[in-house]
């Protein structure tokens, strides 16, 4: 039972561990971060802070995910108090001022409820969350501190700076227009702030609250797992699932690389392009799915099993047109082998498991490989994106989006030894992509760090 708390700079990670001793911090949560997170039953998430830039914010389908796995979610204070509102329905806690705010509809956006983080290396004071802000404005109007006009005032000219420099300093430089009394009435506000901690700084206190509550343990009538049936399955999850779940050897944790873990689509990605024996595992992966439950029938083997299913459908040999064998096959493999064979070698490069898809979801056992090689292809897919930030660091201009199609593709060629019409094509939909031109793209991060290797092997003879 693991407390993961997403925050910063809301709280400090000793300022989490003071009310929940055992929980791991994680910085405040970014597009990717739950869906590359292993939870279950019993675990629990809270979050607090999220990020907008740089990065992407988390989005509706993650938290989804999560709670689909049994796992409580709770949001509070920031992004996770807009998440909240937004999917209560569907199980996830909100707790606390800034959770109501946004669950009655006073507060509708990301923005409203980021707190202005510095960048790394920036001592300034986080800025103040216009969440926050509103709330404190509003019971300082209550208190006759200010006048509503004022608060109104303050409140535009806060929402018009930049995130990270929404500061009580700034706010009382500030002077929008006809808004000369926005100064001291900022300066009257701070002063009330500090008078007045318990009705300002929703934020901080929202937090510590959900914390309090996510120790609590989770309440008797709270929802204990989101029906999977209400998760949306869109190619735009399954995509992200694959682009952010930690490379995992079957079923043994985490790969042990040089260079830490990486994505396991970003590794079967790499043995798609380049490991030898890639289009052998994928050619049984499509066959099998086609023959499906007819595999098992008659004991006649794979190849059979696929011809039956095919017939079936009007996929014969006879019935398709002239213009199916010259998309799909070579001109040498169109006068070579049995009629049999080139309809099978058809049948794998045009397979895909829904139409218009990737030709696999997720990472299939039967894809992967041995696991030496698994955890080779990780660490050649962290250093080429260790060589990537390298080289925008040092030349920002030369990334390999720079590298012309005609680069990548007699690269391809060349790892391929594809020579002859079609043949780049047919070798790229030997291994799951739909064209040369789709596994172009796949290549371009790893053309540099080839050149890079090939540079330094020591010469033959």
């Amino acid at each position: 039972m693991t407390l993961h708390v997403y925050v910063g700079p809301t709280l400090t990670p000793d300022g989490v561990r003071r009310v929940t001793p055992h929980a791991v911090v994680h910085r405040p949560v970014r597009h990717g971060d739950l869906l590359a997170l292993r939870t279950g039953p019993g675990d629990t998430v809270v979050i607090i802070d999220g990020v907008l830039h740089p990065g992407a914010p988390v989005r509706h389908e993650e938290i989804l995910d999560v709670l689909a796995r049994g796992t409580r979610v709770i949001g509070a204070s920031g992004a996770g108090a807009l998440r909240a509102a937004e999917l209560g329905p569907y199980g996830m806690e909100g707790v606390g001022v800034v959770f109501r705010m946004c669950a009655r509809g006073a507060l509708d956006s990301d923005d409203e409820v980021a707190s202005g983080a510095p960048a790394p290396g920036d001592d300034r004071q986080p800025g103040l969350a216009l969440a926050g802000l509103s709330w404190t404005i509003t019971n300082a109007v209550a208190a006759n501190v200010l006048r509503a006009a004022e608060g109104e005032a303050l409140l535009e000219s806060a929402r018009a700076l930049p995130r990270t420099e929404r500061t009580w300093a700034s706010l009382g430089r500030t002077a929008r227009g006809p808004h000369t009394t926005v100064p001291p009435a900022a300066r009257a506000l701070r002063e009330f702030a500090r008078r007045r901690p318990e009705l300002s700084d929703p934020v901080r206190r929202d937090a510590l609250a959900a914390l309090a509550h996510a120790a609590a343990g989770r309440p008797a009538s709270s929802l204990e797992a989101l029906p999977a049936w209400l998760v949306p399955r869109t190619v735009r999850l399954e995509r992200w699932r694959r682009a952010f779940r930690p490379a995992v050897p079957g079923r043994h944790g985490t790969v042990p690389g040089r260079h830490g873990t990486v994505p396991e689509e970003d590794v079967l990605r790499f043995q798609q392009l380049y490991a030898p024996d890639f289009p052998v595992r994928y050619r049984r992966f499509a066959l099998t799915r086609i023959a499906g439950p007819r595999l098992g029938a008659r004991g006649r083997g794979l190849a059979h099993a696929v011809l039956v299913v095919a017939r079936e459908r009007g996929i014969t040999h006879e019935a398709l047109p002239a213009e199916a064998w010259s998309y799909w096959l070579t001109p040498r493999e169109r006068r070579e082998g049995s009629a049999e064979q080139r309809l099978l070698t058809l049948l794998v490069r045009s397979f895909r498991s829904t139409p218009g898809t990737a030709p696999f979801d997720d990472v299939p056992e039967e894809l992967r490989g041995g696991d030496e090689a698994w955890r080779a292809s990780a660490d050649a897919v962290a250093a080429a994106a260790g060589l990537h930030e390298r080289v925008m660091c040092a030349q920002g201009d030369r990334t390999p989006r720079r590298l012309s199609a005609e680069a990548v593709q007699d690269h391809l060629g060349e790892i391929w030894q594809a020579d002859g019409p079609g043949a780049l094509d047919a070798a790229a939909r030997d291994r799951g992509f739909l064209c040369a031109a789709e596994a172009s793209e796949a290549a371009r991060p790893f053309v540099p760090l080839h050149r890079v290797t090939a540079r330094s092997r020591p010469a033959s003879g």
